[in-house]
């Protein structure tokens, strides 16, 4: 086959062959083409071909017309360069040198590789001497323009930046600072490149045009948008104002990719296993070991093993044992996840496992991706060339461990009671199955336990031992920590040969498999002291996964000393676990004991405040940190419950946000429980003291689904002012995505709720807000009136806040009457209460309509400033929803400006922010600013609300501007059917 053809697509689409140019039609034809170069040679399936070749709206014989297109490509290139791939799809049979992306990145990969820094800059100026231009000029698709360019785009200033950092070492200053001025002409936005101008200005002994660079960019990203150069350009500055010495570093280190190393530890005492262990090994033939080439490559396949057997049978020790016993060929990165496939709670679902492996990766919150497809191909872009090593634990099902998955060149390794079998069918996992341990491996490890010498000196009652046990591992290291303080063996045989038959009397005998375990473990926990087992059995009550010492006290009602002891002598009896530092979990079927134990033993008198205690310490545990959060925000719905124990306190916001993070899983179950279980007053209020973590950090879908949880949990509890609170915050949510007759309905019904408690603070904000969505609806005489009752309703109870924040809504209702001056004077006097409060939350979405309002009335400069204002505070507190609001409505006010080129980039910034949330309507701007001129984009824009500067987006009190410039696929959304039934039923959003 011909191997000389080649395929140019880093700037002008350019396809060659021996005897000259082929021509690929432009259109579908093109985009197939790039699909399969961009592919690397894999095969492609053909519903993924036709997603990308048609992103909008399929064609009625999609399979067909690709075939069709196929044929195509083949009389064009040969009929055997595209292979067809029995049930699966098409693959291109091409090498990777003949496609410039991939000697692109060749160089690059052995850049990172180079012995010495000579040999990484002439790599890194060969590589970047591919580039020609925009990379797949002349292929129009969306799907290149969204998923492709921009990756490749950001691999390219990586290697420019890494480039001129090399030079700029070796003394090359005066030569980088024309190329320098260009690249930050023409991206004038990107910090990173100001700072090596800056920098090459200052070591060419140029300080004064240095200062004058720094004053550019600063009045570039002052002025224009009101921020703050960032840390890194600061302390250049100053440096360069005390120092005008030149200095040359030596070259920068390059970044280290190894890490995270997660894997929990490994038994000391593991014994046996020694066939399965072969197994496991055989499955790694002659793989390369850690310095090998092919492996730093990551060119070898992921191999993925699956676990699976019974409960008790060892499966997590095995998988971890052997994790440590091969760690060494996978040194980059090694995850631990348990994915909960069988505990008492809900199992992980595939969206959160990725996040949470993506955050251990470094992937910070505002770049993590909403959806898991988006999720799963950072994850696999993330271990792209390195060498990971993870292990799923405790899986469900084969679609939760399938997105977790990377691409080559690494293990995974999966436990799971089921057999796991389409995994192996569609994935290639190998499946080792656990059994009971054999008899002499069962002695062995009992000798382990108590001691080789005693099984030896009573055979028959060691043997007699493993057999009571049913030679469980999990059952055999419980009796044996217990037997180390009976006389002898024969003792401990007799003592659970008479628990077995307890548990025969009890009916547990007959049909339960782990009778033989649960005998072990009742025998152990008969010999725990009264605390420890009082710990025990609460523990069984708990409904998350995992929990910390300080819950485990509030449960227990216990000092948190009290409690550290009671869990480290459960750990020491194997009865609780600690996979991670204070953080404690039990056994799947440690728990179910537990929770029988709790209901035999303790009464309701018992067990039901010590529900309530741990509810009680979640809920003010989560009012102190979102107090850090919002430390203005009124919170008369916790007044009713005064805490009953101390809780955490938080530094600042970003101990506070940790607090979040770490807890989120265990807070979404126990509220999830609590509305289920006759805790529903508790669930609510958890859920609405955590709506600022919610708005702030949870993608959108997911929060929404949370305070459907809680609204359901008070209703269940006849809880009015639970209601009021939770229908109010889902009206909230849905007036942030532009869903203006759902959120009304929702406003409507909040506010007959707190009528009907006779709360005026409440009927103020939910009027308020119902004035807001009339308002976003192109109502403004509505949104006036409701706004102004409002206002009175804050006004007869003295709530300065709310007075505010009415303010500021009664603004942006004339902003779109288009009385700008009235709207003016009512942001303005709102300006001044927030002030005065000090709100650092309210004050900058007040700033974001002042500014519009400015916009509106076409003073720009005004409008620029304060929307700077608000975005800069909006980055402040972390608050990412709000920061791609203001974006939007920036980009808008610096086009009626004259500058549609920071316009572009702002819209750009509000698309990413905008799908890292799982905002819808990202995709809506995003279309129009990449098929339209910036001056277009604009104008195309106000289809949002069709007002030049429409009401924008919000979130937490405040709503989105405008409808969509297209229908949107049928989503679930709740829809209010009256004010006493309200229900969630698939509609056009």
């Amino acid at each position: 086959m011909d191997q000389e053809m080649d395929f140019r697509v880093l700037g002008p689409w350019e396809v060659t062959a021996p005897d000259g140019p082929v021509v690929v039609p432009a259109g579908h034809l093109r985009v197939l083409l790039a699909a399969f170069l961009v592919s690397g040679g894999r095969p492609m399936r053909i519903d993924a071909l036709a997603e990308r070749l048609w992103t909008e709206q399929l064609p009625a014989d999609a399979r067909g017309t690709l075939a069709t297109y196929v044929s195509r490509l083949r009389r064009l290139l040969g009929n055997d360069r595209i292979l067809t791939c029995s049930g699966i799809g098409y693959r291109i049979d091409l090498p990777t040198a003949a496609v410039d992306l991939f000697r692109f990145r060749d160089a690059l990969d052995r850049a990172r590789k180079a012995a010495s820094v000579d040999e990484e800059l002439a790599l890194l100026r060969e590589a970047l001497g591919l580039w020609r231009g925009q990379p797949f000029t002349g292929v129009d698709s969306t799907w290149i323009d969204r998923d492709v360019v921009p990756k490749l785009t950001e691999e390219w200033f990586t290697a420019t930046e890494r480039r001129v950092d090399l030079e700029l070492a070796q003394g090359r200053s005066g030569a980088l600072v024309a190329e320098l001025w260009d690249l930050t002409n023409t991206y004038p936005l990107r910090e990173s490149l100001w700072f090596r101008l800056i920098t090459a200005l200052h070591r060419s002994g140029r300080r004064a045009d240095a200062l004058a660079a720094y004053q550019r960019v600063r009045t570039l990203l002052g002025d224009e948008l009101g921020i703050d150069p960032g840390d890194e350009l600061q302390r250049l500055h100053h440096a360069v104002l005390v120092d005008g010495t030149v200095s040359q570093p030596s070259p920068p280190k390059r970044e280290a990719r190894t890490g995270p190393h997660q894997l929990p530890h490994d038994n000391a005492r593991f014994t046996g296993r020694e066939s399965d262990l072969e197994a496991l090994d055989a499955l790694l033939p002659g793989r390369s070991t850690a310095d090998s080439p092919d492996s730093a490559q990551g060119s070898a396949p992921t191999v993925i093993v699956a676990i699976d057997g019974a409960a008790g049978t060892g499966k997590t020790t095995l998988a971890l044992h052997w994790a440590h016993r091969v760690r060494d060929r996978f040194p980059d990165v090694q995850l631990y996840l348990n994915l909960r496939g069988f505990s008492s709670g809900e199992p992980v679902k595939a969206a959160a496992a990725l996040e949470s492996v993506l955050r251990a990766l470094g992937v910070s919150n505002e770049h993590m991706p909403a959806e898991i497809d988006e999720r799963a191909a950072m994850l696999r872009s993330s271990l792209a060339g390195r060498r990971a090593l993870i292990v799923l634990d405790n899986a469900r099902d084969a679609q939760q461990v399938r997105p977790l998955l990377p691409g080559s060149g690494s293990l995974v390794v999966v436990t799971s009671r089921n057999q796991l079998r389409p995994l192996s069918i569609r994935d290639g996992a190998h499946r080792v199955t656990l059994h009971r341990l054999g008899h002499d491996e069962a002695l062995s490890l009992l000798g382990v336990g108590v001691g080789a010498d005693r099984v030896r000196a009573e055979p028959e009652a060691s043997a007699r031992l493993v057999d009571l046990c049913d030679r469980l591992p999990l059952a055999l290291a419980i009796v044996a920590e217990r037997a180390q303080r009976a006389d002898s063996l024969a003792e401990v045989v007799h003592a659970l040969a008479d628990e077995v038959a307890r548990l025969d009397n009890f009916g547990a005998g007959a049909d339960d498999p782990y009778t033989d375990l649960r005998a072990a473990l009742s025998w152990s926990y008969h010999t725990l002291d009264p605390g420890a087992a009082a710990v025990f059995r609460k523990l069984g009550l708990y409904p998350a996964n995992d929990i910390t010492v300080e819950a485990v006290a509030a449960l227990a009602d216990l000092p948190v000393a009290r409690a550290k002891l009671a869990l480290d002598q459960l750990v020491a009896a194997h009865m609780v676990e600690q996979r991670r530092p204070e953080r404690y979990e039990l056994h799947d079927l440690i728990r179910l004991y537990a929770t029988d134990e709790a209901r035999r033993n303790e009464s309701l008198a018992e067990s039901e405040p010590a529900l309530n205690r741990v509810f009680d310490w979640y809920l003010h545990a989560v009012v102190s940190a979102d107090t850090v959060l919002m430390p203005h925000r009124r919170r008369a719905f916790v007044e009713p419950y005064q805490a009953m124990r101390p809780v955490p306190e938080f530094a600042d916001h970003d101990a506070a946000m940790r607090w979040f993070e770490q807890e989120y899983e265990c807070l979404r179950s126990v509220v999830t429980w609590g509305a289920t279980h006759g805790w529903g007053a508790y669930a609510w209020r958890i859920a609405i003291a955590m709506t600022s973590f919610l708005e702030r950090r949870i993608p959108w879908p997911e929060g929404l689904e949370f305070l459907e949880i809680a609204c359901r949990a008070a209703r269940s509890a006849s809880d009015r002012a639970g209601e009021a609170y939770t229908l109010n915050s889902l009206g909230c949510f849905h007036l942030d995505q532009a869903e203006w007759a759902t959120a009304q309905h929702y406003f409507r019904l909040a506010h007959a709720c707190f009528r009907d408690v006779g709360d005026r603070r409440g009927q103020g904000m939910a009027l308020g807000n119902l004035g807001m969505a009339h308002t976003s609806m192109g109502d403004p005489e509505n949104g006036i009136r409701y706004g102004t009752e409002a206002l009175e309703r804050c006004r007869e109870v003295g709530y300065k806040r709310g007075i505010a924040l009415n303010l500021d809504s009664v603004g942006m209702a004339h902003c779109v009457a288009g009385d700008l001056e009235r709207a003016m004077e009512c942001h303005q006097q709102a300006s001044v209460l927030f002030t005065e409060l000090g709100d650092p939350d309210e004050g900058p979405r007040n700033d974001h309509n002042l500014g519009r309002a400015y916009a509106a009335s076409g003073r720009y400069a005004s409008a620029i400033r304060v929307l700077g204002k608000a975005l800069h505070a909006f980055r402040r507190i972390g608050n990412r929803r709000w920061e791609a609001i203001v974006y939007v409505d920036l980009a808008k006010t610096l086009n009626a400006a004259g500058h549609p080129g920071l316009a572009r980039g702002c819209w750009e910034s509000a698309v990413v922010v905008m799908k890292q949330l799982g905002d819808p309507r990202a995709q809506d701007i995003e279309e129009i600013i990449e098929t339209a001129p910036p001056e277009v984009a604009a104008a195309a824009l106000d289809v949002f609300s069709g007002q030049p500067f429409p009401v924008g987006p919000a979130a937490g009190r405040t709503g989105t501007a405008g409808k969509p410039s297209r229908p949107r696929k049928p989503r679930l959304a709740a829809v209010p059917a009256t004010e006493d039934d309200y229900q969630v039923r698939a509609f056009p959003a």
